[in-house]
């Protein structure tokens, strides 16, 4: 029961910091506007990667073609911009009001793999098949961590899990022994990337 409680908070609070983190626009280039269920359907790409036209076209693209995308607000100012390896673009309602917001994360093919509503701890976008074992997120984190030197080494020895946040992953390690608050996670999208990570101290 102990283990249990402590990992609901270790979840609980891995849920918050990467809504938190998805959720952060410093957007730029707004403007006001009007009115697949498979992995792959790429989008060209030039050198210099997409515009904010581009991405919002992506968007609207979608929209048509799909019935799982959230419709957007009768009247919505929107902003786009490339944050690491992805593509944010934001929809927010006019006039202004808490929490009715639209965030949808692109990747650098121009597939949308995450769409969150409000403070969207659930989503309106059909997760793709087929779903991700845990020992593939494993290999996917491996891969991850062969090809970059800003993430933090395995531990020694350690136990894994999964979580779901929307069509995301949360793939946890926990050091053995295991110490309250000692344990590091990572959020790949539905396609494989790898979109953030944490590192937790033990306290």
């Amino acid at each position: 029961m102990y283990q249990e409680n402590r990992e609901n908070a270790a979840t609980s609070w891995a849920i918050v910091l990467t809504v938190s983190m998805l959720s952060l626009s410093g957007c730029t280039g707004s403007s006001p506007s009007g009115n697949s269920e498979e992995r792959g359907q790429k989008q060209q790409l030039s050198s210099e990667g997409f515009t904010n036209e581009q991405v919002k076209g992506i968007v609207d693209r979608q929209r048509a073609e799909r019935t799982d995308l959230p419709d957007p607000f009768p009247e919505f100012g929107w902003s786009a911009r490339k944050d690491g390896d992805y593509y944010v673009y934001i929809e927010l309602a006019l006039p202004a009001k808490p929490e009715h917001n639209q965030i949808f994360k692109i990747n650098q093919d121009g597939i949308i793999v995450d769409v969150q509503s409000g403070i969207g701890l659930e989503t309106h976008m059909k997760c793709p098949d087929p779903v991700f074992t845990e020992s593939e997120l494993a290999e996917i984190v491996a891969k991850e961590r062969a090809r970059r030197d800003d993430l933090p080494p395995p531990f020694s020895e350690s136990r894994t899990r999964v979580s779901r946040l929307r069509c995301l992953y949360l793939y946890f390690e926990y050091r053995l022994p295991e110490r309250r608050g000692d344990f590091q996670v990572y959020t790949i999208d539905p396609q494989g990337g790898l979109m953030e990570f944490f590192r937790s101290e033990p306290y």
